[in-house]
This record gives C-alpha cells, sequence and structure tokens, in this order.
C-alpha cells in the first residue's frame, strides 16, 4: 500500500497548501527557465473554487488537468504535489510540477522519488486515453523531455 493517494479532486480546505506548492516553492528557482518558458507559451496557473473544488487553469484558452499527490498523515491528508497538463495532439505535456521541498531532490523524503511517481502516474493515465503514444514533461527547461507511451 502507498503513502501516497493521486486524484484529480482536491478540496478548497487545501487552497493554502496549493497555493504555497505552486507559487511559494522554495524549489522554485532550480525551474526558473522552464517555467518562464512554459508561462510564456500557455499561461501562468490560476486557482479557482468550483462547486467545493479547487481547479488549476491558466491565464490562456488552454483546457488543463490536474493531479495532486495527498500524502496519507495521521493528523490527515496533506498535499504534497501537483502536475497540471493538457493534451496536444498524440501526447499528454506535463506544463507545471511541483513538489514538496522534502521530496525533491536534497530533501529529507527524496528517496520517495515523488517526481518519479508522479510521471508514472501521468503515463498510466496517458496509456488509457485512445489516441495517445506520447508524454512531453517541462522540467525546469524550455525543451521537455519526450516518454514514448506505446
Amino acid at each position: 500500500m502507498s503513502e501516497f493517494d493521486f486524484t484529480s479532486l482536491l478540496g478548497e480546505e487545501h487552497r493554502d497548501e496549493l497555493e504555497r506548492l505552486l507559487f511559494f516553492n522554495g524549489n522554485q528557482a532550480r525551474a526558473a527557465t522552464g517555467v518562464t518558458f512554459v508561462a510564456r507559451r500557455y499561461g501562468l496557473p490560476r486557482i479557482t473554487v468550483e462547486s467545493g473544488w479547487l481547479r488549476v487553469g491558466l491565464g490562456s484558452e488552454v483546457q488543463t488537468q490536474t493531479l495532486y499527490v495527498m500524502r496519507r498523515a495521521i493528523t490527515g491528508n496533506v498535499l504534497v504535489g501537483v502536475a497540471i497538463y493538457t493534451r496536444e495532439g498524440d501526447g499528454l505535456v506535463v506544463l507545471y510540477v511541483a513538489v514538496h521541498e522534502d521530496y525533491s531532490i536534497g530533501g529529507a523524503m527524496a528517496n520517495r522519488m515523488l517526481l518519479v511517481r508522479i510521471k508514472d502516474q501521468i503515463a498510466a493515465i496517458g496509456r488509457r486515453i485512445r489516441g495517445i503514444d506520447t508524454l512531453l514533461l517541462y522540467t525546469g527547461r524550455d525543451t521537455p523531455i519526450q516518454i514514448r507511451l506505446a
């Protein structure tokens, strides 16, 4: 059993956690080049609330999906990761990924390999969608990593 739950739904009670991960993350400097490129091309993330659920959209017409990563804790679930992605042609494009500093390279929980788990989850989603055979990941650079899913 995994210590993480992956979900596309996040209640508005987690808004502060989501804002911290997306906008006040200590890892932002590492990804500045890629974030700037993605922001110019697709738009900046914006958090909205729809029927009590948080939704992350972009400041553009691009339709996105969001994958949230929750760590199970005795005191309740804690948001530790988020990925925002879209479909382009035959691929899923991961535009933004943020993980809690503890789960990043050099963090106390780096051995949990959260970024790899997020990539694996989105790849699994892509394999279930007809016509998707590529995963493109923007990981702090202005050119994405391309992964064949077929």
